[in-house]
């Protein structure tokens, strides 16, 4: 996991993105991982009304509408790229109009009961940010600038010196006093999620090594998963970018390209900590450094067996970890119970609404968590789980297509880092809804639009070259 400076070809000119794209981005990296604790603090330590509050907390949905409407515009007059209708638009305008099919008929229909808030809820957590992907495939130019990831790395490194130094001088007092508990209890309504604790902040904060509870850092997502979740696409951008900066520039990105790593480390997510490291690995492979990629692996290796050495418990908790012996192993084994029995019982769907957290808010038990698939598939049932799963699939299977035949050195590195990071969704899913980050979220739909348009104007140069 060294960040020495990797040597790639000469990117053939600067590219210079539509200004509302760089406004976009500006939001969307630096602007929405400050979101929850701007909120937090908002409402639970200045004591702002709740309704303002929401008008407030609703500029993110507000943008994804203006974005939309900028791209059809763009799109008509001819500036947003010439490029036919590909099988993941297919999918996601599928999935997204069987959401809004499943939110007219379920109750009418199939007397779902759900609450019109949750289905809303339900629908803005499912797949109204999936929009941004139809505003990315009008600016195929993303994909030739080294912006996103240059981004990548520095917010990156921001939130994690923030979780560095929360974990380190930030108690559950403080936090209580900045807002996070009324935040969390009184302005999100998930009480369910607090109740292990004498300050009212969410139950993953902390985790159990050797039967001594360990607190983890939540940097300014106020909780650990929250933080963690980002670095799917975050790690792998930064890295790209770092990875391949001048040597002139190596030894200070190689700090922060740790501080990075130790943000991660600290959040104490072990399946999203593992998923990064693999990714990194695969980025090595993907630009033909094996070497480098056999280095990580020994690196990894090393670290691991000084910190089982330092830290007490530490292999037992792995042990436990491995063989889902804790307690978020537990819990994600039930929840995937409960969440395969309800889609076996109802194989065309519950409605939007009904599984995670939205059902939380109107005070009913959610009927799945803690697994991307389960959610799609029991809100949206057979149909809506494969759309999902195909739109993801052809994600993956053009972006990694892409990488071996780009002709630029940051198209190559932008196509790398979205089949790495709809690597991590696809592994990541398994025991989190990992677009319950909207960081995550809304950066990478963004992005895979762009990559899916630049993917299709590659391919008749490639092939005239040819």
């Amino acid at each position: 996991m060294t960040a020495t400076a990797l040597r790639f070809p000469a990117t053939a000119g600067r590219i210079r993105l539509p200004g509302i794209a760089q406004v976009a981005l500006f939001m969307f990296l630096w602007m929405l991982p400050f979101h929850s604790f701007v909120i937090a603090v908002m409402f639970g330590f200045l004591g702002m009304g709740a309704g303002f509050v929401r008008m407030v907390a609703a500029w993110k949905e507000a943008a994804i509408v203006l974005l939309l409407f900028w791209a059809l515009i763009r799109s008509l007059s001819g500036r947003g790229g010439d490029t036919p209708i590909n099988a993941t638009d297919g999918l996601l305008t599928g999935l997204i109009g069987l959401a809004v099919i499943s939110m007219i008929v379920a109750d009418p229909l199939f007397h779902a009961g759900i609450p019109a808030g949750a289905q809303l809820y339900g629908f803005r957590d499912a797949v109204f940010f999936m929009l941004l992907y139809y505003v990315g495939r009008s600016i195929p130019e993303i994909a030739e600038s080294e912006i996103v990831m240059k981004h990548a790395y520095f917010i990156a490194l921001v939130i994690s010196i923030i979780g560095i130094v929360e974990r380190i001088f930030v108690t559950p007092e403080m936090l209580v006093v900045l807002g996070v508990s009324s935040y969390i209890n009184d302005f999100l309504g998930l009480s369910a999620y607090t109740q292990n604790n004498a300050w009212g902040l969410p139950a993953n904060y902390w985790t159990d090594i050797g039967g001594v509870p360990v607190r983890r850092a939540g940097s300014v997502f106020l909780h650990s998963q929250g933080f963690a979740l980002p670095f799917l696409f975050l790690m792998p951008a930064a890295s790209a970018w770092a990875l391949n900066r001048k040597s002139r520039h190596g030894f200070l990105v190689s700090v922060g390209y740790v501080l990075i790593w130790g943000g991660l480390l600290v959040s104490i997510t072990r399946a999203t900590t593992v998923i990064c490291v693999m990714q990194v690995v695969l980025f090595y492979l993907m630009m033909r450094r094996p070497e480098w990629a056999l280095g990580s692996i020994v690196t990894l290796l090393s670290v691991v067996a000084v910190t089982v050495l330092i830290v007490p418990g530490l292999l037992h908790f792995a042990w436990e970890t491995l063989s889902w012996q804790t307690g978020s192993g537990t819990t994600h084994l039930r929840d995937w119970g409960e969440g395969a029995l309800a889609f076996f019982e109802q194989p065309w769907g519950h409605g939007l609404g009904t599984t995670d957290a939205a059902p939380l808010r109107f005070l009913r038990q959610p009927l799945t968590a803690d697994n991307m698939y389960l959610s799609y598939g029991v809100q949206l049932g057979v149909l809506g789980l494969l759309a999902f799963v195909g739109m993801l699939g052809t994600i993956l299977v053009k972006s990694w297509r892409s990488v071996w035949i780009a002709p630029t050195d940051n198209e190559r590195r932008f196509f790398a880092v979205i089949a790495l990071a709809t690597f991590g969704i696809f592994l990541n899913g398994i025991t989190s809804v990992v677009f319950s980050s909207n960081v995550f979220a809304y950066v990478y739909f963004l992005c895979a639009g762009a990559a899916m348009s630049a993917a299709q104007l590659l391919r008749p140069a490639h092939g005239a070259s040819g």
